[in-house]
């Protein structure tokens, strides 16, 4: 069977508490979810979501390029829609636009497992996929007892893991906001810290020489992307581990990040990757050169947010908690999303992305018709 049809939906959520970018602080996030529908009526939803600071498309361009893309998509039959995933860097409409082809990529993993009868998970991951994956708890740039507050109250719910923003504040205020986490939560909870390009080189040695004695599991993107010798340089000096997150933009550049020493462990963001096709590549390249993965998000909609949590689960086991549990950053969501229970969230029942969106709101999207 083939696609029939294609919507788009513009989305527009509002943000609990500011989210720290390297350009800013973000109040909402915009996106736009595509529905792509087959012959047998079957729906597979993808996200894009492009985030300041990660050098994505604009949300507007992203949008254009759907719709210049909806149009090749329909007519695509289903024995092809894995393959049209993968081939999505060649198709001019959205070789420009990594945000748009994670939605498409998405939304043919989805059509394509329901199509299995298998979740996202397994579709990718086989029998080592999980039912469930554990999450960290992300602490925003916030006051120091704010930020013990939320420390308190995500351990209190199961978290095992915290993560919490630096950089972009005097190192006294982000000494303040650890401190205060690490006193809330005791030593039992690893701690884990993004920084989002904040830091220079040298600013990065002297926080995380003073920020270690808080045990410190590791630290997101010190410096900007570019500067992966000077990376390589503050993993060697800081001696506390260093994860890639806004350098991982391809496998090439994953690839030399890790072979040039300037990171321990990759953050993978489908959204930023291209898509599910392409994260998963990027994942087992680094398990083949010995080096963790940890999946997260970049505060999308439900439907972003569950295929990026398939993704994880296909993984299998890793030791490590992954980025998802971002879902409590949005004041309102497109539709209800995974949720986190005792540190973990499972994979929603049924086959595919198990998301499913009000069908009010699609009929209002756009919708582009077989001829």
């Amino acid at each position: 069977m083939s696609v029939t049809s294609v919507r788009l939906l513009p989305y527009s959520l509002p943000l609990r508490d500011p989210w720290p970018t390297a350009e800013g602080p973000v109040r909402e996030r915009h996106g736009c979810v595509i529905a792509i529908e087959d012959a047998d009526g079957r729906i597979g939803y993808g996200d894009t979501a492009p985030l300041p600071g990660f050098g994505l498309e604009t949300i507007a361009s992203s949008v254009a390029s759907l719709r210049l893309a909806a149009r090749r998509l329909i007519d695509l039959p289903a024995e092809r829609f894995l393959e049209a995933a993968a081939n999505l860097p060649y198709l001019a409409q959205v070789a420009a636009s990594p945000a748009a082809r994670h939605a498409i990529d998405l939304a043919l993993h989805d059509l394509a497992a329901q199509r299995a009868g298998v979740t996202i998970a397994r579709l990718l991951g086989g029998d080592a996929a999980l039912a469930s994956v554990p999450v960290n708890a992300t602490i925003p740039r916030v006051e120091p007892e704010r930020a013990a507050a939320l420390a308190r109250e995500a351990v209190a719910t199961g978290a095992t893991t915290i993560k919490i923003k630096v950089g972009g504040a005097p190192l006294a205020l982000d000494l303040s906001r650890l401190r205060a986490v690490r006193d809330a939560i005791g030593p039992g909870v690893k701690l884990r810290l993004d920084a989002n390009q904040a830091w220079s080189e040298r600013e990065a040695i002297e926080a995380l020489t003073a920020m270690r004695v808080y045990e410190i599991e590791y630290v997101e993107q010190p410096l900007p992307a570019a500067e992966v010798e000077g990376m390589a340089r503050v993993r060697r000096a800081a001696d506390v581990p260093i994860a890639a997150d806004e350098a991982v933009r391809n496998k090439e550049g994953a690839r030399r990040l890790l072979e040039s020493g300037a990171a321990d462990l990759l953050i993978v963001k489908p959204m930023v990757l291209g898509g599910l096709h392409a994260a998963r590549a990027v994942c087992d390249q680094a398990r083949d050169l010995g080096a963790d993965v940890v999946v997260t998000s970049l505060v999308e909609s439900a439907v972003g947010r569950a295929g990026a949590l398939h993704l994880a689960a296909s993984l299998g086991k890793t030791g490590r908690a992954h980025g998802l549990a971002t879902g409590t950053a949005l004041a309102r969501d497109v539709a209800e999303g995974p949720r986190v229970e005792a540190g973990s969230i499972a994979l929603p029942a049924g086959p595919g992305l198990g998301v499913r969106l009000d069908d009010a709101a699609l009929l209002a999207a756009t919708r582009v018709e077989a001829a």
